[in-house]
C-alpha cells in the first residue's frame, strides 16, 4: 500500500515538473519577441531624446477633436504643421481671391491704387504691432509669469492692451488727416491726380485695419506663448473669406468697384480676431483697466520693442521707396506685376519661415529663460537646417514652373499676356532671394528669444543701405525690358549678406553663453563630485 502511494506521488511530481517546463519552452518565442520590442522602443527613445524629446515630438492623438483641443499645447513640429496647413488653406483662398481680383481689375489704375493704398496701413500695423510686438511680448510675458506669477502677467498683458488701443487709435486719426500728403509725395508721386485721389480714398478706409489687427496681436501672442496654436491657425485660414466676400459684392454690384475688396479687408480683420477669443476665455483671462506708464514690465517691453519697431520701420521704408521707384518705371503695369510675383513667393516664405518661426519662438524663449543655451542652439540648428533643405528645391521650382503657374492662376479677363510675362520676370528675381528671406527670419528669432533686438536692427539697417546701393546699380545696368528685376535682385543680394552676418553673430553669442548653461553647470558639478569621491 505504501509502495503504491509512493508510486502515485512520484507520477504527480513528474507530471508537475513536465507541466512547469513545457510552458517555458512554449513561451520562448514570446520572450524573444518581447525582448526585441523593448530593444526597438529603447532605440526609438534614444532617437527621440537625440532630436529634442518633447520639443520635437509628433503624435496624431494631439490633433484629435475634443473639448480641450482649442487650448491644447503643441510641440514645435505639431505647431508648425498646424500653422502650415492653415497657411496653405489661406493661400489657396488667397489665390482664389487674387484670381477674382485680377479678372475684375487686372493691372489697371484701380488695381494699382488698391495695392498702393495698402502701404500706409500695412506700415502702421507692422511698425507698432505685427512681428515687432510679438517678438517683444512673448519673451517678456513668459519671463514675467515665471518670476512674478500668473496674476501679475495678466495685469501686464492688460496694460499693454490698453496702451496699444490708445496708440493705434491716435495713429489712425493722424493718418486720416495726412493721407493726401503721404500718398502724393511718398507713395505714388509719379501717378496722375486721378489715380492719387483714388489711392487716398482707399487708404483712409484701410487705416482702420491696423487698429483691429493690432489688438488681435495681443490675443495671438498670449496663445502662442502657451503653445496653443489651433485657433490662431484657423484665424489665418479664414482671413481671405472677408476679402472674397468683398469681391463678390463688387461682382454683384459693379458700382461698388474696388471699394468692395477694400471694405472686405476690414471684415476679414475683424473675423480673424473674433475667432481666437474663445481660446483666450478658456485661459481664464483676467482683464483689468490698468494704466501705469511706470510699470517695470512695460519698460522691459519697450526696451525690446524699440529696436524691433525701428527694424520694421526700416523694412517698411524699403517697401515705400520700392513703390516710389516703380511709379517711375516706363511700364505702368510694374507695380501690379511685382505684387502678384511677391504673392507667389509669399507661400514658401509663409510655410518655411513664418509658420515654423511662429512655432519655434516660444520654445527658444523658454530655453533661453531657463538658461539652457546648448539645447537652444541645437533646436535652432535643426529647425533652420531642415527649413533651408526644403527652401532650395522650392526656389528652383518657382524658377522652372512660375510661368505656367501664373498663366493658369492669373491670366484671365483684364490680366493679359503682357501682365503674365512681366509677373514671371519679377518672380524669377524673387526666387533667387528665397533662401535668404527664410533663413534671416528664423535666425532673428534666436536674438528675440535672448531679448537682443538691437543686433537684428543694426544688421537690417546695413542690409537696407546695401539694398539701395544695389538697386541704383542695377537700374543703370538693366535695360527697360528687364528693369523690373532690379527690385527683387537687390533684395536677394542684401538679404544673403544679412543672413550670413546674423548667423555668425548668433553662433558666437551662444558659444560664449555655453559656460553659463545650467545643464553644463550640473554636469561639471557631478564630474567634480565624482573626482572628489574617487580621491
Amino acid at each position: 500500500m505504501r509502495n503504491e502511494r509512493r508510486r502515485l506521488i512520484s507520477q504527480e511530481t513528474s507530471a508537475k515538473t513536465t507541466a512547469t517546463v513545457a510552458p517555458v519552452n512554449e513561451t520562448q518565442p514570446e520572450t524573444s519577441y518581447t525582448a526585441t520590442t523593448q530593444s526597438r522602443k529603447k532605440i526609438f527613445s534614444i532617437i527621440n531624446k537625440t532630436w529634442g524629446g518633447r520639443t520635437f515630438r509628433f503624435k496624431i492623438s494631439s490633433f484629435r477633436l475634443g473639448d480641450n483641443i482649442s487650448i491644447r499645447r503643441f510641440s514645435i513640429v505639431e505647431a508648425a504643421l498646424l500653422i502650415i496647413l492653415a497657411m496653405l488653406a489661406s493661400h489657396v483662398l488667397g489665390v482664389i481671391r487674387q484670381t477674382l481680383f485680377n479678372a475684375m481689375f487686372g493691372t489697371g489704375p484701380a488695381a494699382n491704387a488698391y495695392y498702393a493704398a495698402s502701404r500706409l496701413p500695412d506700415a502702421l500695423f507692422n511698425l507698432i504691432t505685427g512681428g515687432a510686438l510679438t517678438h517683444a511680448f512673448i519673451p517678456v510675458f513668459l519671463s514675467y509669469e515665471k518670476d512674478h506669477g500668473q496674476r501679475e502677467s495678466w495685469r501686464l498683458a492688460s496694460l499693454i492692451f490698453n496702451i496699444l488701443l490708445v496708440v493705434l487709435a491716435l495713429l489712425a486719426l493722424i493718418g486720416e488727416l495726412f493721407t493726401p500728403q503721404f500718398v502724393n509725395t511718398l507713395i505714388v508721386p509719379g501717378y496722375s491726380p486721378t489715380e492719387q485721389a483714388l489711392t487716398t480714398s482707399l487708404t483712409r478706409v484701410m487705416l482702420f485695419q491696423p487698429v483691429i489687427l493690432g489688438l488681435g496681436t495681443i490675443v495671438t501672442s498670449i496663445l502662442n506663448s502657451r503653445r496653443q496654436f489651433l485657433l490662431p491657425a484657423v484665424a489665418v485660414a479664414i482671413y481671405n473669406f472677408g476679402l472674397i466676400g468683398g469681391l463678390v459684392v463688387s461682382l454683384i454690384v459693379p458700382k461698388v468697384g474696388v471699394y468692395g475688396p477694400t471694405y472686405g479687408l476690414l471684415a476679414a480683420s475683424l473675423l480673424q480676431v473674433l475667432i481666437q477669443v474663445p481660446a483666450l476665455l478658456k485661459q481664464e483671462v483676467q482683464y483689468s483697466f490698468l494704466w501705469n506708464l511706470r510699470h517695470p514690465g512695460l519698460h522691459e517691453l519697450l526696451r525690446l520693442l524699440g529696436p524691433n519697431v525701428l527694424g520694421v520701420a526700416t523694412a517698411s521704408a524699403g517697401i515705400v521707396v520700392d513703390t516710389a521707384f516703380v511709379s517711375y518705371f516706363p511700364d505702368r503695369a510694374s507695380l501690379a506685376a511685382l505684387h502678384n510675383a511677391s504673392l507667389l513667393q509669399a507661400l514658401p516664405v509663409l510655410l518655411l519661415s513664418q509658420a515654423i518661426g511662429q512655432a519655434l519662438l516660444p520654445d527658444l524663449t523658454a530655453q533661453a529663460t531657463s538658461g539652457r543655451y546648448v539645447r537652444m542652439c541645437l533646436t535652432g540648428i535643426r529647425v533652420i537646417g531642415v527649413s533651408l533643405l526644403l527652401t532650395l528645391p522650392t526656389s528652383v521650382a518657382l524658377w522652372l514652373f512660375g510661368k505656367p503657374l501664373i498663366h493658369l492662376l492669373f491670366q484671365h479677363g483684364a490680366f493679359d499676356q503682357h501682365s503674365s510675362d512681366l509677373t514671371n520676370l519679377a518672380l524669377i528675381g524673387y526666387a533667387l532671394g528665397l533662401p535668404a528671406v527664410v533663413a534671416v527670419d528664423l535666425i532673428a528669432r534666436g536674438f528675440f528669444a535672448l531679448k537682443d533686438t538691437h543686433t537684428p536692427f543694426f544688421i537690417g539697417l546695413f542690409s537696407l543701405a546695401m539694398r539701395y546701393g544695389l538697386l541704383l546699380l542695377l537700374l543703370h545696368m538693366l535695360s527697360q525690358r528687364f528693369m523690373i528685376l532690379s527690385i527683387p535682385l537687390a533684395t536677394a543680394g542684401a538679404g544673403t549678406t544679412e543672413t550670413l552676418l546674423l548667423g555668425l553673430i548668433l553662433f558666437f553669442l551662444l558659444r560664449a553663453r555655453v559656460k553659463a548653461d545650467k545643464g553644463m553647470q550640473r554636469l561639471q558639478r557631478r564630474r567634480l563630485s565624482q573626482v572628489n569621491n574617487s580621491s
